[in-house]
């Protein structure tokens, strides 16, 4: 059985309502109409015409006086009750009551029913609205509030400090795990989720009263402080956050260890409006990324400059290729044992008209940030092929070339492709050739780094580790690579004297070359004290500014004749 309900005013309302609840097709309805005394714009007649059209097996059952509509709060129009029964032996039952009381009282209950049945409903569409305003307000993966509802958050409180004018403050902290996409690329995103509720549980666990904490984006968290905004309690707890942050976690009995970077912007001095607030944490943030992560940073104006720099430089260094404004430099390399040059390693230069000469601390880290960094990497290397194929042909035919790759070119499958047509193009032979790869390019995807190292060599290119000893150096994993030359870093060099660590450090890594039949690089070599000590420890190669700093195409020639040790 199920009832329904309607106070109609217009004969178009019945109409809709008939359509509304498919109620033509119904044969078993009872129907009970309710008066207001006064028929106004309809009278009874059109009201059961329009029915008896609408629902043509409906049937009608007494119509209440106007006392009795009064006493049901029926004030004007019409309310029709309908009753819509499963099969005719409840309806015939009904019918059959003698006393109109009765069918009444029956049709009533019905009506309660009905009416109960809406409180449900009602019941259940504000809970579906709660849920609904917490998914768009909070972050299903860890619980917290999320971007809209931070972000709402604080404009709420600048809002208010607006308003009252007094000399409240606000800290705002951005949060971003460093390095935390290797641990999705590791373990997967699922383990990465795990691991990233635990951290938003640590932070959670040690954020003072009055203040909340938000899941901004990715790996991204935000807090906001609304009392004690005091720099040294901000300090106190960014540096507390940093360390709990730190601490391994253990994900199916393996420890992975995370670092963040925070920025901090306080209300009203770094802003007074929640889109610089969040603008300016976050550029504090990015420069303690920048500075290795692991770092508070507070923001300041010269900052702002340092970003307005950036987007000038990203600017100048898109059209950079395209107006020739790079060149190569080439720094020697000698072979130890002879004294004599046997080859030089390719450096990218960038000189700008208006900046200058641009270090290339400065726009590498921005062009691999970029994507620009594969197009650059193209040019570099068949520009270096193009000066060692050159030097062959002015007699110098022994030469080979070194050229680093980055993380994004090499990783790229057009590589291998790439250094084909640049050796095809230039007419290098490919045993002169040597790719220079930092131990992190190689470890991003063992697999697929191990077949590219491969499929090089199968050309007869040489493949060197950059900078070893500075990354993940593991004899696990060296025996097994296809290489040819190990480059000790120049961290290891500089302070190469008897009696140190270093000198240890170093011995070590050229008897474990020695051992696997690959040549060994000193890089950063500065004094005679340590050529000697390098020429005494059987290192094969060196290059660094005692030797000759990186120079020219033009002045690398002329001292080609010069150039012995």
């Amino acid at each position: 059985m199920r009832t329904y309900s309607l106070v109609c005013n217009e004969i178009n309302e019945l109409d809709e309502f008939v359509e509304q609840h498919h109620l033509s097709a119904e044969k078993n309805v009872l129907i009970q109409i309710l008066t207001g005394g006064t028929e106004g714009r309809l009278s009874i007649k059109e009201i059961t015409d329009r029915i008896k059209d609408q629902i043509p097996h409906a049937i009608f059952i007494d119509t209440m006086n106007e006392k009795e509509t009064q006493a049901n709060k029926v004030a004007n129009g019409f309310f029709i009750s309908l009753t819509v029964f499963e099969d005719t032996k409840l309806m015939s039952a009904i019918l059959s009551l003698s006393d109109t009381k009765g069918r009444h009282a029956l049709l009533a209950l019905s009506q309660s029913m009905h009416r109960s049945l809406i409180d449900i409903e009602v019941v259940y569409e504000q809970k579906a609205e709660q849920k609904a305003e917490c998914l768009a307000y909070y972050d299903a993966e860890t619980g917290l509030s999320n971007r809209l509802h931070f972000t709402k958050l604080v404009e709420d409180y600048v809002q208010k400090m607006t308003i009252r004018k007094k000399n409240n403050k606000l800290a705002v902290l951005f949060i971003d795990l460093d390095r935390f996409k290797m641990i999705n690329d590791t373990v997967g995103h699922y383990a990465g989720d795990i691991i990233l509720k635990e951290v938003a549980n640590r932070i959670k666990e040690n954020l003072p009263a009055k203040s909340d904490l938000a899941r901004f984006s990715g790996d991204k968290f935000t807090i906001l402080i609304t009392e004690d905004v005091e720099i040294d309690k901000i300090v106190e707890l960014g540096q507390n956050l940093l360390q709990i942050i730190a601490k391994p976690i253990m994900y199916e009995a393996r420890e992975f260890f995370l670092t963040g970077s925070i920025g901090v912007s306080f209300y009203p001095n770094d802003g007074i409006t929640t889109e610089l607030l969040f603008k300016h944490a976050d550029t504090a943030m990015n420069l303690a990324k920048q500075q290795g992560g692991n770092k508070l940073k507070f923001y300041s104006k010269e900052m702002n400059q340092q970003v307005l720099y950036q987007l000038e430089l990203e600017g100048y260094l898109r059209r950079a290729l395209e107006k020739k404004e790079f060149h190569l430099c080439f720094q020697p390399l000698i072979d130890l044992a002879t004294g004599e040059i046997y080859g030089s390693e390719a450096l990218i230069r960038w000189e700008h008209p208006k900046l200058g000469l641009v270090s290339p601390g400065e726009f590498i880290p921005l062009a691999e940030e970029t994507g620009l960094i594969h197009d650059i990497g193209k040019w570099v290397l068949k520009k270096a092929c193009q000066e060692n194929k050159r030097w062959h042909d002015m007699g110098f035919d022994y030469l080979t070339i070194s050229v680093n790759v980055s993380a994004n070119q090499f990783q790229q499958i057009s590589f291998i492709d790439e250094v084909k047509e640049a050796l095809l193009e230039t007419g290098l032979p490919p045993q002169f050739l040597t790719l220079e790869l930092t131990e992190g390019v190689m470890l991003r995807n063992i697999s697929h780094s191990v077949y590219v190292m491969k499929e090089l060599q199968k050309l007869g290119v040489k493949v060197s580790i950059d900078d070893f000893g500075t990354g993940y150096s593991s004899l696990s994993y060296l025996k097994d690579l296809p290489i040819n030359h190990l480059k000790i870093d120049r961290t290891f060099i500089n302070n190469l004297k008897l009696n140190t660590s270093d000198i240890a450090i170093v011995k070590a890594i050229i008897t474990m070359g020695h051992g696997l039949s690959v040549k060994v690089v000193a890089e950063g070599v500065e004094t005679d004290e340590q050529i000697a000590l390098l020429k005494e420890l059987e290192c094969h190669y060196a290059q660094g500014f005692f030797i000759d700093r990186p120079m020219r195409s033009e002045d690398f020639e002329k001292g080609l004749a010069k150039l012995k040790i």
